[in-house]
């Protein structure tokens, strides 16, 4: 799956869990918890509304590695592709 349309999967996310959250301004390459105030349940309903939405699975033990938006959309693209 192109990136640019996980970034758009993940934008929609992320106004219906953290409206309050401006995603444009989100820097994809530094670490998300250290922009915006969202508890790791936020973070982890995020995980699970994109696996719903794009059909790919990110396993717990892989989220501790997946620190920004840049290296989540890297790894939902990667894994979507593998899918074909």
């Amino acid at each position: 799956m192109e990136k640019d349309k996980v970034k758009e999967v993940l934008k929609d996310i992320f106004h219906q869990v953290a409206p309050e959250v401006a995603f444009d301004g989100i820097n994809m390459s530094l670490p998300l918890r250290d922009q915006v105030e969202i508890d790791s349940f936020d973070f982890y309903n995020i995980i699970v509304m994109l696996q719903k939405k794009i059909n790919v699975v990110v396993p717990d033990s892989k989220l501790s590695e997946l620190k920004n938006l840049s290296q989540l959309i890297d790894f939902i693209s990667a894994k979507a592709g593998e899918l074909k």
